[in-house]
């Protein structure tokens, strides 16, 4: 942390500015509630629904199933045919049923996509996409008061799209980015560790527990 407040104080002396995210993004597609000159480019991607997005799975594959909720998976750049593209984005789930925070991913490389709101940064040398991902968890809560609807709920992207973003210099940035990586790793460790740990008191408990409600096995006598 010493280090990102020695380059906030000498990169940033009057504040961070902060820019509308319609002003440093590129999306998936013209919303319609959002006026033309905040979108005057747009990146298509061809989306397929979850079942279909499912079906490409496959063992040893190299492109991402990116889906629009927590499981996700692999396929082959042949299984994803028309499908396949490349780049480094950052999503939004078009519909949702539980907290965006769930849901908002962040990729580099080949993948395969669901109906996903996809967002790319239209400068990375002005704002890098993993410094966007981040600031968009943070925003998670927020997020999701954009969304409407029962059930399976879609948000107001014209409201997504005027929200007010950070934009520190670029070493601000990857610092920032680096900082959170670590974090990331870290839990994904402890996590991996404690699921160990849990699966081996399972088994430990399940063993007790059968053997000391099997009374067969209790109540025969010893060398009997």
């Amino acid at each position: 942390m010493s280090k990102l407040k020695q380059l906030i104080t000498e990169l940033c002396p009057k504040g961070v500015e902060y820019v509308p995210l319609w002003s440093v993004t590129i999306w998936d597609k013209k919303f319609n509630a959002v006026e033309r000159y905040k979108q005057p480019i747009v990146e298509n991607y061809q989306y397929l629904l979850a079942n279909d997005l499912f079906a490409m799975e496959t063992v040893n594959g190299n492109v991402f199933l990116l889906s629009t909720g927590e499981r996700t998976g692999w396929t082959t750049e042949d299984i994803a045919g028309d499908y396949l593209k490349e780049g480094e984005v950052v999503t939004l789930p078009w519909g949702k049923s539980r907290a965006v925070i769930d849901c908002i991913k962040y990729y580099k490389g080949k993948f395969v996509t669901a109906d996903n709101r996809i967002a790319t940064s239209n400068n990375p040398d002005r704002l890098l996409n993993k410094f966007l991902y981040y600031w968009m968890m943070s925003q998670g809560s927020i997020i999701d008061t954009f969304y409407r609807g029962s059930g399976i709920k879609h948000p107001n992207m014209a409201k997504v799209l005027d929200m007010k973003i950070p934009v520190p210099p670029l070493e601000v940035q990857c610092e920032i980015v680096r900082i959170l990586d670590n974090f990331t790793n870290l839990t994904a460790e402890l996590t991996a560790e404690l699921t160990a740990e849990l699966t081996a008191r399972k088994k430990q408990y399940e063993y007790y527990r059968d053997a000391l409600l099997n009374f067969d096995t209790l109540t025969t006598p010893p060398n009997g």
